[in-house]
C-alpha cells in the first residue's frame, strides 16, 4: 500500500525574522537574511517536482486499512529544496508524519519569475488510498497518478459511479479537479457542473471560470452553459469570475511521479 502525492498551487507570504537576534560578538558572522517568498503571478512559472518518492503507510493505518488525504504547506526555495513543511489538514494514525517525512526528501525545479528562480509557498496533497478494483482500476489509477489527465477524468467518474471501485464522491471530485487543473476541457466543464449542482451554496464565480476555460478549450456544451449561468449572476459575481479567469495559471494537476 503506497501513497499518492499531488502538487497544487498555493499562495506565498513573506517570511519574517523569527524573534530578535542578539548582536554578534566581535569576529562572529551575522546570520543570512531570511529568503523572501514570492506570490505566484502571471509572470511566474510554478515549481515542478523532479524527485518525489511516495510516502509509506504507517503500521497503525495499514493494520486498520485507514485512508485519507494529508495536506501540507511548504516553501520551495530558489535552490529547489523544500523547507518549513507543516501539516494543515491532519488525518492522524501516523500518516501525517509519514507525509512530512516523504516530502522532506523531494526535489523541485524552482519557480521562475522573469526567468530567475525564486522561493514560493505551495500546498501538497499526500493521498493515502487503497485501490480494490482489480488490475483494470489499478492500471487506470497508475496512469492517473502519473499525470494523465484523461485517466484522471476516467478515474473520477469511476469513483462517482462506483464502477470497479467503491463509490467515493470525495475521491471522484479530487481526480476531476486534477484533470481540470491540467487544462482538460471536459473536466473543466464537469467541474463547473459539479459546482452548479451544489444549490444555494454554489460558487457561481468559480463555475463561471471553469465554464469559460472549457469554452476556450473548445468543449461544445460550454458556451450555452456559460450564457445561462451569466444570466443568473450579479455584476459582482461576474467581475469576480472574470478575475479568476484572468488570473488563471494552468498548473499540472500532478507534477509528481506516480503515487
Amino acid at each position: 500500500m503506497r501513497s499518492k502525492t499531488f502538487l497544487v498551487l498555493g499562495l506565498a507570504g513573506m517570511i519574517g525574522a523569527a524573534g530578535m537576534l542578539a548582536a554578534p560578538t566581535q569576529g562572529a558572522q551575522t546570520q543570512d537574511a531570511p529568503e523572501a517568498v514570492e506570490k505566484m503571478g502571471r509572470n511566474m512559472s510554478p515549481p515542478r517536482v523532479t524527485y518525489s518518492p511516495p510516502a509509506e503507510f504507517s503500521e497503525e493505518a495499514r493494520g486498520a486499512k485507514y485512508q485519507g488525504t494529508c495536506i501540507l504547506k511548504l516553501i520551495v526555495g530558489a535552490d529547489g529544496n523544500p523547507r518549513n513543511i507543516r501539516v494543515i489538514n491532519p488525518i492522524g494514525m501516523g500518516l501525517d508524519e509519514k507525509a512530512v517525512e516523504a516530502v522532506r526528501t523531494w526535489k523541485f525545479q524552482p519557480a521562475l519569475k522573469d526567468g530567475k528562480p525564486v522561493a514560493v509557498e505551495i500546498a501538497v496533497e499526500v493521498d493515502f488510498h487503497l485501490f480494490g478494483g482489480g488490475p483494470g482500476i489499478a492500471d487506470l489509477a497508475k496512469r492517473a497518478n502519473a499525470g494523465d489527465a484523461k485517466a484522471q477524468l476516467e478515474l473520477a467518474n469511476a469513483y462517482f459511479q462506483g464502477k470497479d471501485t467503491p463509490k467515493d464522491e470525495q475521491m471522484g471530485l479530487s481526480y476531476l479537479e486534477k484533470a481540470a487543473k491540467q487544462g482538460l476541457p471536459r473536466a473543466q466543464f464537469e467541474m463547473a457542473e459539479h459546482i452548479i449542482h451544489q444549490g444555494a451554496s454554489a460558487d457561481y464565480s468559480k463555475a463561471y471560470m471553469w465554464y469559460t476555460l472549457a469554452s476556450r478549450g473548445g468543449y461544445k456544451h460550454s458556451e450555452k452553459a456559460l450564457k445561462d449561468l451569466a444570466a443568473k449572476m450579479t455584476p459582482e459575481q461576474l467581475q469576480a469570475g472574470q478575475t479568476l479567469v484572468d488570473n488563471w495559471t494552468n498548473v499540472p494537476a500532478n507534477s509528481a511521479s506516480p503515487r
